[in-house]
């Protein structure tokens, strides 16, 4: 019986330190201001690595050793005030954050220091990430234009990617010099930034336009500055995000033109002014439809000829465009990491003009001690353009491989003096040479980026 009793003895033990041993659950909920349920809080044991997230409720769970002494909760999330909170003997604890309004003031980067807006006295216009991040765009330039007072930004053509867009803060200040802005990206100093930022990537944007704002940048801050802050990682867990988008472009409307039988009338009636001979004259006629005879079966048959439309052929197409990007962040204290990764897809309305990006964007950032601050970035960009593009080339490029030219102007049929073709890519060099160098626009732009 007492080695029975023996042995009951040592179970219970067993149990008790068993018992004892184990970790304590804290639950509870954390709520914000307007009493609702805060999400992605952390949790944190003072003093150690044990952490735990609320769910969407705001609701918690964390176990505590029980060998830990006076346990205390540190309770933070970004734009409202930590709370430390005692545990003592409570299993359960609910905590209200209050907002931290200091750090939600906004600040303006000036070049020299980050003042709040309240207090600046100079000329700035600034734009936001959160005033940008749902704009379907491509572009950053594209993201800003209209959004930044006194910032005038103009596209040349309606090229994918608008790498050539024109800056003017307060207009131009010279008529023979550049009067480009001076772009200081993180601090460092890039040519034509905007066309080589991806927007997801933007934090803010400041724009310093008189003389006060940019005097510390002297004679390079004369047609402004334009200050763009990347964004950068905050202390906590990483965090993974992606944002991305996918449309079509379409042009809506188109000039109009001349039909197969409108279009023959009207070389008639100018080739019988020009005359028997000479550039558009009879003989030009002749030479480019086969016959002089206007009522004949050639001219007849050149007539009821389908409508050839340039304009459907070269810029009717709709225009497939993608960007996805997905970006990891986080850091402890002290140091902060931000990695993005960017790949846009966008094609032109016109024929010949895709676009393509890859962007890789790192930021890292540590503070070594009070007085010493690393910094890290780097920067990789790969783009181009699948085609001749929307502009023109060569020494005769504002007039043979004019785009828009060769596609009102070109005869809105296929074929000629030899009948009709029902080639798209067919090329007329009878026409070219006496049409004052019109081409097929199709051909023109294949040609071309051949």
């Amino acid at each position: 019986m007492n080695r029975y009793f023996l042995v009951l003895w040592l179970v219970l033990c067993g149990s008790m330190g068993t018992a004892f041993g184990q970790a304590r659950q804290i639950t509870g909920v954390v709520k914000g201001p307007d009493n609702e349920g805060l999400p992605g809080v952390t949790v944190l044991l003072k003093g150690t690595t044990n952490g735990a997230s609320t769910n969407v409720d705001g609701s918690y769970t964390l176990p505590i050793p029980a060998d830990t002494k006076t346990p205390v909760l540190r309770f933070s999330f970004i734009g409202y005030v930590s709370q430390e909170v005692l545990v003592g003997s409570q299993t359960s604890i609910n905590v209200t954050l209050a907002s931290d309004t200091q750090s939600l003031d906004d600040v303006v980067v000036i070049g020299y220091q980050a003042v709040q807006r309240r207090d600046v006295t100079g000329a700035v216009s600034s734009v936001s990430a959160q005033q940008i991040k749902d704009i379907p765009v491509n572009s950053a330039a594209e993201a800003l234009t209209g959004r930044l007072a006194g910032v005038q930004l103009t596209s040349s053509d309606g090229t994918p990617g608008n790498l050539n867009v024109q800056v003017r803060v307060r207009g131009g200040g010279s008529v023979t010099q550049d009067n480009s802005p001076l772009y200081v990206v993180d601090g460092i100093q890039i040519e034509n930034a905007l066309s080589v930022i991806a927007p997801q990537d933007i934090q803010s944007v400041d724009v310093l336009k008189d003389a006060s704002a940019t005097a510390i940048y002297g004679a390079r801050g004369a047609n402004g500055v334009i200050i763009i802050t990347t964004k950068k990682g905050i202390e906590g867990r990483t965090v993974v995000s992606y944002n991305g988008f996918l449309g079509f472009r379409k042009i809506t409307k188109t000039l109009g033109v001349l039909g197969p039988d409108d279009f023959l009338n009207y070389q008639w009636e100018r080739a019988r002014l020009v005359g028997a001979t000479g550039t558009g004259s009879v003989a030009t006629f002749k030479s480019l439809y086969g016959s002089t005879n206007f009522n004949g079966d050639t001219i007849r048959t050149l007539r009821n000829a389908p409508f050839e439309d340039w304009q459907r052929d070269v810029f009717g197409r709709s225009a497939f465009q993608q960007t996805h990007n997905v970006s990891v962040s986080g850091g402890t204290k002290g140091t902060t990491y931000a990695l993005s990764l960017t790949r846009n897809d966008e094609q032109g309305i016109q024929l010949g003009s895709d676009y393509t990006r890859n962007l890789v964007n790192f930021r890292f950032d540590t503070k070594a001690s009070d007085r010493l601050r690393i910094g890290l970035n780097v920067r990789y960009n790969d783009q181009g353009t699948l085609g001749a593009g929307t502009g023109t080339s060569g020494s005769n490029g504002s007039n043979t491989t004019s785009r828009l030219r060769n596609t009102v102007q070109y005869q809105p049929f296929l074929g000629g003096r030899n009948g009709l073709n029902a080639d798209p890519a067919f090329f007329d060099s009878d026409f070219a040479d006496q049409s004052g160098n019109l081409f097929n626009p199709i051909v023109t732009i294949n040609n071309e980026y051949r």
